[in-house]
């Protein structure tokens, strides 16, 4: 049993040395050892030097943000999971470095001062690394990207990402990537490649070449990409496809902007579902442009030249959700069946367009319509009837002077008509939108107030803006008053916010005020005076009441000090009339005593009492009592003794003879209730007694 105790004793103190040999942080760094993943943080420190006592066991590591310059032999972290080595001053990565590291999966060594790819040998560093899968070297300096290490390829089994962004690569080699076996994105952004063509990989999912140089690309650049699915080349400024339409089965996701595309050139994209064309160079979109990509769902065509679209351009794209066309150069009005085949399409952006009228479309899910900034100056009654499910339409910032009456739409629920020229409207030109929740005529040129049947068969409406028109407020019309009303009863139809943006421009003497400002005090002038009243009369009341309550505060003190003294003086008269009275007793009792005749007792059961008190001398009857005759004395009431007091001080004088022939009398009959002893005791008792309780 004491081996096993020892056995025991020995290996808890191992462990223990053990745990704080290992568990070692490096000086000013934040380590979380205790959890998983096992992290130590040295961002940020300004180190020159990486740091060497290192907690073997770390699996994230990040020396981000320092001015390191060499990374020494890191063998010894062998269960390394992520290493983060971006914004420091390294330059080279020796061949050992990282040898046996069979963990790590993910390398930082972006930003940093490497002048050559071979600088970071990697080939052996991917040989080595062999379970790495991101590996990101961004903003170094490597200018060529050639797949090949002193002739030898770039081989690795791990690697599915790759970031080259930012490296000055002026040449990548289509054939740079074939040792990469796993590789599915790679970021070759802001470089300056010029021409790309032959790319192969059969794993690479996603190519982002966008703000590079490239002006063009071989049609058939992507045939060896079997499993691209995204292709960004936006910000290519001289881009364009000269030949033909580059071509790509797998191909989902396109973005081209701002580029120098004449066309969109989706032809050869059957599976795609985005494309972002914005700020080309496209001019017209000519018959069946689309008839190939049965799966787009998103298409960006704003900001570019489109003056004129085809009625069949977008026949065969069925799955078409949104489009935008906005900041063109559309006129006149778009054809009725232009979307009429596009079932699913539910939002279209025509704004910042040269368009006149709004036309008769046909579009049967769409529900977001946005016409603003074009030049529409009328919209006729049946234009929006083909827009069944229409939700939301944006007519603003047009030249629109009128709103024709029994405009129908069944399910319209916002009409934004800020910033258009509209200076009346009639009963009729909401009845046929019983839906209506929100109504915006802010920026128009309203002067007269509407009446409140003018929103009869709009039960749902909860919002109607009317800032910035130049309303004449006329505070003595009833259906001014009866509108503000409709405005801010329940529901409210304008905010506590928006009604001070509500101001009349006329008559003078409210120009610049809001509604409610300037016409308050005569729709409700019993609150105006109430109001008055109230403010004179709570403040008046106020001063009352600090005046009361410090009156009240005064006396109550006043009363209290006279309480105080009148108990204080009573308490000292008591006392001493007490002690007043404690000296007539004490000298009655003994003059009795003396008087007393004790040689000569009838009963026997005096005769012990009568021998001890003769014993005494007198001197010793005026001594102060004993323990015995005080806690006899104690027994006693208090009031019996101050009613017994009052009358005997009274009568002192006059009755002290017949007390002694009483106090005679009643010895002589030898009464076993009274007798000298008793009645001083007693005295005695009541008068301590009364002292003790007085206040």
């Amino acid at each position: 049993m004491v081996l096993l105790l020892v056995r025991l004793s020995v290996i808890v103190i191992l462990g223990i040395e053990q745990v704080s040999a290992s568990v070692t942080c490096p000086w000013h760094c934040s380590c979380l050892l205790h959890e998983l993943p096992r992290t130590v943080n040295c961002s940020g420190l300004n180190l020159f030097n990486f740091p060497t006592d290192v907690d073997t066991r770390v699996q994230w590591l990040d020396l981000k943000e320092n001015a390191i310059q060499n990374i020494p032999n890191l063998e010894k972290l062998t269960a390394l999971e992520v290493l983060e080595l971006s914004r420091n001053r390294i330059s080279q990565i020796s061949t050992t470095t990282f040898k046996r590291f069979t963990r790590l999966k993910y390398l930082d060594l972006s930003y940093n001062s490497f002048t050559n790819l071979a600088k970071i040998n990697p080939r052996i560093l991917l040989q080595n690394l062999n379970s790495l899968k991101t590996l990101k070297l961004s903003h170094n300096h490597f200018e060529t990207f050639t797949g090949y290490d002193n002739q030898m390829s770039i081989t690795s089994y791990s690697l599915e990402d790759l970031q080259l962004s930012s490296c000055g690569i002026v040449r990548f080699e289509g054939k740079a990537l074939m040792g990469f076996k796993r590789l599915q994105n790679l970021d070759l952004s802001f470089n300056r490649i010029k021409w790309l063509d032959d790319l192969s990989s059969s794993t690479l999912i996603s190519l982002d070449l966008s703000y590079c140089d490239i002006d063009s690309m071989n049609p058939n650049a992507l045939r060896n990409l079997p499993s691209l699915t995204t292709l960004k080349l936006s910000g290519n400024s001289q881009f364009a496809v000269n030949h033909g339409n580059l071509t790509s089965e797998s191909l989902q996701v396109f973005e081209a902007a701002y580029c120098s595309l004449t066309k969109p050139g989706l032809y050869g994209f059957p599976n795609l579902t985005f494309a972002n064309l914005r700020g080309n160079k496209i001019i017209a979109l000519k018959e069946r442009t689309f008839l190939k990509n049965k799966f787009l769902v998103e298409l960006d065509l704003s900001a570019n030249e489109i003056k004129d679209i085809h009625p069949q351009a977008f026949i065969g794209a069925r799955s078409l959700a949104f489009v935008n066309l906005s900041t063109n150069s559309l006129q006149g009005s778009l054809p009725s069946n232009t979307f009429s085949t596009n079932y699913n399409l539910k939002t279209l952006d025509l704004s910042v367009n040269r368009l006149q009228s709004v036309g008769n479309l046909s579009i049967l899910m769409l529900e977001n319509l946005d016409l603003s900034q074009c030049q529409i100056r009328d919209i006729e009654k049946d234009s929006i009837i083909g827009l069944p499910w229409l939700t939301h339409l944006n007519l603003s910032h047009n030249p629109l002077d009128n709103i024709p009456d029994n405009i129908q739409s069944w399910f319209l629920r916002d009409i934004d008509l800020s910033y258009c020229r509209l200076s009346y409207i009639t009963n009729d030109t909401f009845k046929r939108l019983p839906e209506i929740g929100s109504i915006n005529l802010i920026g128009n040129r309203f002067t007269n107030t509407f009446k409140i049947n003018m929103f009869d068969y709009n039960d749902r409406l909860e919002s109607l803006k009317l800032a910035d028109n130049p309303w004449i407020c006329d505070c003595y019309s009833q259906d001014f008053k009866n509108f503000w009303e409709f405005l801010t009863s329940y529901p409210v139809k304008v905010t506590q916010s928006e009604q001070s943006g509500i101001k009349c421009i006329s008559p003078d003497s409210v120009a610049g005020k809001s509604w409610i400002s300037a016409c308050h005090q005569i729709w409700y002038p019993s609150e105006e005076q109430e109001g008055s009243f109230g403010f004179t009369h709570y403040g008046t009341a106020l001063i009352i009441l600090i005046i009361t309550a410090v009156g009240i505060l005064t006396v109550v003190g006043v009363i209290k000090h006279s309480i105080k003294k009148r108990m204080k003086e009573e308490r000292e008269t008591t006392e001493r009339e007490l002690d007043d009275t404690y000296e007539t007793h004490s000298r009655v009792v003994f003059q009795q005593r003396d008087n007393f005749d004790f040689e000569t007792p009838d009963s026997p059961e005096l005769r012990l009492p009568i021998t001890t008190e003769r014993e005494r001398t007198e001197s010793q009857l005026t001594q102060p009592p004993t323990y015995e005759e005080a806690m006899e004395l104690l027994s006693g009431s208090r009031e019996d003794m101050l009613s017994r007091a009052r009358a005997e001080s009274t009568g002192d004088n006059e009755e002290d003879n017949d007390r002694e022939n009483e106090h005679s009398e009643e010895y002589s009959e030898g009464s076993d209730d009274s007798g000298p002893e008793q009645g001083a005791s007693k005295a005695l008792s009541n008068s301590n007694k009364l002292r003790r309780n007085s206040p």
